[in-house]
């Protein structure tokens, strides 16, 4: 009976440790870090995933690249959650975060907690600022607020005004808007019109622009949360047969609405330089597992790019 008792609780000794063994045992460049991002098509989140895996290579780390299989940003919260507990069950040593809902999203983040897997908080910040080490991205309502002060100066500081929302619920898009307010406090002649979401998507933003434009055609310009709802919004202004007259702002500096600038159907983004982000979550990320300090907030400087700079910004 006595060695029934013993091996029992030397069986429930060994459950609780082995986990704790298995990680301390792992040699390098077998340690994971998962990094789970929005969606695997906009150039943007190519880019965070470029600079993840260079930053994993560069340490020695293996990293993943998991996002939600439905690729629209605003729909993948549960897929999220699926990815979060295959990482939880697999034993990963820590996931980079972003999450498409900041709210939705923390009883998810809340099980990698519990499981003793350290969180990076990438892009777009969990409310919840106890569930993670780090947060590393923009500072997105400064990110809003240039970019909005160089569209309203090109519109010589008076006219109407579309605001197009990323995904509802998305940190960024939020705090994004909140910043082209900040700005519109500093133009009393500028007013909005409209502001509709179009879940950072080109193609939806086309069609709803199309329909803000049948119902207000004398805007003059059209502040959009991504480049991607921005080239969707100069198709848009095309096909109404108005690019040069109305002026549309982006946010990323991806190739395509590079290239749009050129052409002069974009007038302003600004870059968030993605790849740095990838690359800076997976070094924080490594700086936590090998017990090295690591600070709240590692900012991404962004840079407001327009005709003037627009072969020339990353240099």
């Amino acid at each position: 009976m006595k060695r029934r008792i013993f091996m029992l609780l030397l069986l429930v000794l060994l459950v609780g440790v082995l986990p704790a063994w298995n990680k301390m045992e792992k040699a390098a460049g077998e340690q994971e870090i998962v990094v789970i991002i929005k969606n695997n098509t906009v150039p943007f989140w190519i880019s965070v995933a470029d600079g993840a895996r260079a930053a994993g290579e560069e340490f020695g780390y293996k990293v993943t690249i998991k996002t939600p299989v439905e690729t629209a940003e605003g729909s993948g919260n549960e897929q999220q959650a699926q990815l979060v507990d295959e990482a939880i069950a697999k034993g990963v040593d820590s996931v980079v975060m972003t999450p498409v809902d900041s709210k939705a999203i923390i009883p998810v983040v809340a099980r990698l907690k519990e499981a003793n897997i350290p969180i990076i908080n990438l892009n777009t910040r969990i409310a919840d600022d106890t569930l993670y080490e780090t947060f590393v991205g923009l500072e997105n309502i400064n990110q809003g607020y240039d970019t909005a002060k160089a569209l309203f100066d090109g519109m010589g500081g008076k006219g109407k005004i579309f605001i197009i929302e990323g995904s509802t619920g998305a940190q960024t898009s939020i705090d994004r808007v909140k910043g082209v307010e900040k700005a519109l406090t500093e133009y009393p002649e500028i007013e909005v019109i409209a502001q509709q979401s179009a879940n950072y998507n080109r193609a939806e933003a086309l069609n709803v622009v199309q329909n803000l434009l049948q119902a207000h055609p004398d805007v003059d310009a059209i502040f959009c949360c991504n480049d991607e709802m921005a080239l969707g919004a100069a198709e848009a202004v095309d096909a109404a047969g108005k690019t040069g007259q109305i002026k549309i702002s982006g946010q990323d500096a991806n190739d395509d609405a590079c290239e749009a600038i050129r052409e002069g159907k974009i007038f302003v983004t600004s870059y968030g330089n993605p790849y740095m982000q990838g690359y800076t979550a997976v070094q924080a990320a490594v700086d936590v597992l090998e017990g090295k300090e690591v600070e709240l907030f590692y900012e991404v400087k962004t840079k407001v790019v327009n005709i003037d700079n627009v072969d020339t910004f990353k240099d």
